[in-house]
């Protein structure tokens, strides 16, 4: 999914992220699993374009994803939270769903952490 510039911008200064302008995958790169909380109240709290919908939900999709890893658990009641968000809005985030969905991959070891749950959010 392509973020535009100026999304990621205004995501970057409305969270303080340490944004240097030449991240190649910035929602990778600039993910913090120590931030997902604060990450999901920006989003429901702020009022965003489109755009910045996107690249804020990209951030949470792979700060989730780390967060996962690092605590070796399934799912957290945050993730609810981030359905809910998906599901109020889902024509919007249909990349997003298909990159971490991994659609057509099979074999569970290939899998994101977060695959499954995003694989479980209604289509």
């Amino acid at each position: 999914m392509i973020l535009t510039k100026k999304a990621i911008e205004s995501i970057n200064q409305k969270l303080s992220l340490p944004f240097t302008g030449v991240e190649q995958d910035w929602e990778v790169e600039l993910a913090n699993s120590d931030r997902v909380d604060e990450f999901v109240a920006c989003y429901k709290s702020t009022k965003l374009s489109s755009e910045e919908k996107k690249a804020l939900m990209s951030l949470i999709f792979a700060s989730y994803n780390d967060f996962l890893n690092e605590r070796e658990i399934d799912k957290s009641e945050l993730w609810f939270e981030i359905a809910l968000l998906i599901q109020s809005d889902r024509d919007l985030f249909k990349e997003l769903l298909s990159y971490w969905r991994l659609d057509g991959e099979t074999s569970p070891e290939n899998y994101f952490k977060i695959t499954p749950l995003v694989r479980a959010i209604r289509r």
